[in-house]
């Protein structure tokens, strides 16, 4: 989490570091990104980059959960939309972010270029507990929960689902490959984590 002396710099001054940490994220992996190019595009000296961040990491980290506290708003839109259809609602989330690639393009590079660190897109509140306003528009009575914490790895699941389709989508095969993925790897998830309709009275399935 950046200090509190980020948090204090006027609005301008934030972005115009964040913008370059985003430019520099998108032109290099992350183990490759330099620090002193971030600090050359936004024009600052390189120890008041340490007072805003512990390092390269905790920087790339913030930028990837601010990415998601905004997927997150889009979410809650789309679910109640979806009457709190989850998968629908996660589905359109990927077409969201496509139809608006110019906007999402530092993100599906970012995503692409880091792969292998499976770059987490959703904010800390989420990895430990379920946002409230994500809950309070899912319809649960779709869902098959048995135990407590079920609701979590299902949600857990779906956002690793949906990010990697993200990531994919900006590289070979694009979009339509990783959205034909991401249908099918949902419809897996589906079949175990919402409720089956019971078999008709006296049918085969229900004997068994």
């Amino acid at each position: 989490m950046p200090s509190a002396t980020f948090f204090n710099l006027p609005p301008a001054k934030r972005e115009k570091l964040l913008a370059a940490a985003r430019d520099e994220f998108v032109r290099a992996p992350f183990a490759q990104a330099s620090v002193n190019r971030i600090i050359h595009g936004a024009g600052i000296p390189r120890g008041s980059f340490y007072m805003y961040f512990a390092d390269k990491e905790e920087l790339f980290r913030y930028l990837m959960e601010d990415f998601g506290t905004q997927l997150i708003r889009q979410m809650e839109r789309l679910l109640e939309e979806r009457n709190g259809a989850v998968f629908a609602a996660f589905l359109d989330l990927f077409d969201y972010v496509q139809d608006r690639r110019a906007e999402y393009r530092d993100l599906l590079n970012i995503l692409r270029r880091n792969g292998d660190m499976r770059p987490g897109l959703f904010p800390g509140e989420c990895r430990g507990g379920l946002p409230e306003g994500l809950r309070e528009r899912m319809d649960l009575a779709r869902l098959d929960l048995r135990e407590a914490g079920d609701l979590e790895a299902i949600l857990h699941q779906l956002f690793f689902l949906t990010g990697g389709a993200l990531m994919r989508s900006a590289g070979p095969g694009g979009p339509e490959a990783a959205r034909a993925g991401l249908v099918r790897r949902m419809d897996i998830l589906r079949r175990g984590a919402e409720k089956q309709a019971a078999p008709p009275a006296g049918s085969a399935a229900e004997a068994i």
